[in-house]
């Protein structure tokens, strides 16, 4: 029953970092970014966007 219970939480948990992980990369990188550079390009934040994108789902 116990490896039951583990099999399931580490599904959900895979689940939601697939869904949720490459938006929640992009805001820290997008907030880091803009901290440290803030006259800086825009350009980077939809790039690394694709990036992570391409790298976490597949």
């Amino acid at each position: 029953m116990m490896n039951l219970i583990k099999r399931l939480f580490k599904r959900i948990f895979r689940s939601l970092v697939s869904y949720y992980g490459p938006a929640v990369l992009t805001m820290i990188f997008a907030f880091v970014l803009l901290h440290f550079f803030p006259n800086g390009p825009l350009w980077p934040i939809p790039l690394f966007l694709v990036f992570v994108i391409v790298f976490v789902k597949w």
